[in-house]
């Protein structure tokens, strides 16, 4: 069917915004090939009796060819680089696994429907299908309950015609769309969860680990504060980070098999790296107060120095304290204004009333201005 140039306008004008006028070309190419129709930037069309959708990808980076089928479940199947197939070999329990040496190191495969997803591609047949669909260039290939659908890359298509090559993914999606719509029709299949239980409970998991740990460290350092805070830090790295490792561990091991496990764990694993060591700052913070059953120590310090410091509309008023431990260092703590206006530095003096600390770590119970 001919293609009129107010017809051709308006694919020109849908595609502009998602890629080039090539990309417009295209699609009117197709279109009169296939006897289709452009609307908002999408080719709707039939190739050899298969009907398929063309998506142009945004930032000229490719195109998302979709076949229609019927099928509740999802999965997303991608080529596996260097990088992630070193991850996969590393920790090989992160992985879905299709009992196909080849075909698990060449392919990642992520899925919430992993029974569904198990039962097709542990089969031989659809295996092939997936093979073949990635002999003609895509990066990736899914199925996402309605369609079936891979995505090009536009370096992938080379010096080849376009059209030839994407018409060619269209008859190779076919097979797959064939195979997951017969699947369906034998078994009894249900979509899994959009809300996956499990990686709910490992985000909550850390969600209470940072939450408990923040809770902590506030306390802590408001009701056991330290004199040297600085000295606790190389403890809380060296009991903190050696059980991010185990930690992470264990949460891929838990989401193993579900939608984007590599992406999945890495976001736990970042989020593990920055919740552990707050955690355990604020228990070991909190611990070395509430456990301390040594003697008060009382001490008669210089006041060296004052300072005020604006936090948003409010001012917060600091004296600073001259060291009983060690020479030339000072200690700032927080006081009332009314106690910083009677100080003078290098004249008054405060009485500090120290802890040795559970752990070790001196903090201070309380201080006065030396009447």
């Amino acid at each position: 069917m001919p293609v009129s140039a107010a017809s051709t306008l308006m694919i020109q004008r849908a595609v502009s915004k998602r890629g080039s006028k090539a990309d417009a070309a295209l699609l009117e190419e197709l279109a009169e090939r296939c006897d289709g129709k452009v609307q908002s930037g999408v080719l709707e069309a039939r190739h050899e009796g298969v009907e398929f959708r063309l998506r142009v990808l945004p930032k000229q980076q490719g195109w998302v060819v979709e076949v229609p089928c019927r099928f509740a479940g999802r999965f997303r199947v991608t080529r596996l680089g260097t990088l992630d197939r070193w991850m996969a070999g590393f920790v090989p329990a992160w992985r879905f696994h299709s009992r196909d040496t080849r075909f698990d190191t060449d392919f990642q495969v992520q899925t919430r429907d992993l029974e569904l997803t198990s039962a097709l591609l542990t089969k031989r047949l659809g295996r092939t299908v997936v093979r073949r669909l990635f002999e003609r260039g895509p990066h990736i290939v899914q199925l996402d309950g309605d369609h079936v659908a891979a995505t090009l890359a536009r370096k992938a298509v080379g010096d080849g015609s376009t059209a030839a090559v994407l018409l060619n993914l269209v008859e190779e999606l076919a097979p797959l769309a064939r195979a997951v719509t017969a699947f369906a029709k034998r078994h009894e299949v249900r979509a899994a969860p959009k809300v996956d239980p499990v990686v709910v409970a490992a985000w909550t998991a850390l969600g209470v680990l940072g939450v408990s740990g923040l809770g902590m460290l506030i306390a802590g350092s408001t009701v056991f504060t330290l004199v040297r805070p600085e000295t606790v830090l190389p403890l809380c790295a060296l009991v903190g980070l050696p059980l991010v490792g185990p930690i992470v561990f264990a949460l891929a091991l838990a989401v193993q098999g579900r939608t984007s496990p590599y992406g999945l764990v890495r976001g736990l694993a970042l989020v593990t790296l920055l919740v552990v060591p707050l955690f355990v700052s604020g228990a070991l913070l909190l611990f070395n107060g509430v456990f301390d059953t040594a003697p008060a120590e009382q001490h008669l310090v210089t006041v060296v120095g004052k300072n005020v410091r604006k936090d948003k509309d409010d001012l917060k008023y600091y004296a600073g304290l001259a060291s009983w431990w060690t020479e030339d260092d000072v200690r700032w703590v927080r006081v009332p204004r009314s106690t910083f206006e009677r100080l003078e530095p290098h004249q008054s003096r405060m009485h500090v009333t120290t802890h040795a600390g559970w752990l070790g770590y001196e903090w201070i119970e309380a201080y006065s201005v030396e009447r």
